[in-house]
């Protein structure tokens, strides 16, 4: 049967219970897929624990968790870095780290879903990207700050709070001295690619393809210019 309450891991009822707080409707699409996803089928084995110096925050952000489901989430699921290539800033790269319960590779079978914990080290700044996906950032532990468009205003997100990202908005996000974890929600297009954006110019832009076989980290496949379309298209 699908999408039982009982069949459910506690992580994905700590999102929907997150998420019951917010009235408007805007999270509607997000809380229907979490309850479409087929929980009976097999699970993926869980994997060795991993080596890797931004692993070192987590301890602390476990116990300054707000819910304590999403703590029990940090130490069972299996971690794993972001992003690798050349070129890559090495301190952005090493910075991220991400645990997914529902996905592509998470422990959960999903194409359409993908949900579970993204780790930033202090002093991280994701740059300006998109995605086809439709994000849901809840803040776990720590304060994490995020701007959505090119001129719009920053904003925090702290512990307990969550913002939303519609398909196609640019977006980035910055850490304090302190790091953070964020559980996360993706609906849509999975696999499409994530697009960093670059600055070339006063008034010219390129874009950076990253995509991903699930799994292994994301790596950069090309780059191509933005064009003004695509600017007013990813800022509404």
């Amino acid at each position: 049967m699908l999408g039982e309450v009982s069949e459910r891991p506690e992580f994905c009822e700590a999102m929907l219970e997150a998420f019951a707080h917010h009235k408007d409707g805007s999270l509607t699409p997000f809380c229907d897929a979490l309850k479409t996803i087929d929980f009976s089928a097999a699970k993926r084995p869980k994997k060795c624990k991993l080596e890797h110096q931004t692993m070192r925050y987590l301890d602390h952000l476990k116990s300054e968790a707000f819910d304590t489901r999403f703590a029990r989430a940090a130490e069972d699921l299996d971690w794993s870095q972001i992003y690798e290539g050349d070129g890559l800033n090495k301190d952005l790269a090493e910075g991220m780290l991400a645990a997914q319960c529902v996905g592509t590779y998470g422990r959960h079978p999903s194409d359409k879903v993908a949900t579970g914990l993204f780790l930033l080290a202090p002093d991280i700044h994701y740059p300006l990207h998109t995605h086809a996906a439709s994000e849901v950032y809840l803040c776990v532990s720590g304060r994490l700050q995020l701007r959505h468009g090119m001129h719009g205003a920053s904003f925090d997100l702290r512990r307990g709070e969550l913002s939303i990202t519609p398909s196609g908005r640019v977006h980035e996000l910055k850490t304090y001295s302190e790091p953070v974890m964020l559980a996360y929600l993706w609906i849509g297009d999975l696999t499409a690619p994530t697009w960093w954006w670059e600055q070339t110019s006063n008034d010219t832009w390129q874009r950076v393809s990253w995509t991903r076989i699930p799994g292994e980290p994301w790596k950069q496949i090309g780059v191509e210019p933005i064009s003004q379309d695509d600017i007013q298209k990813a800022n509404a």
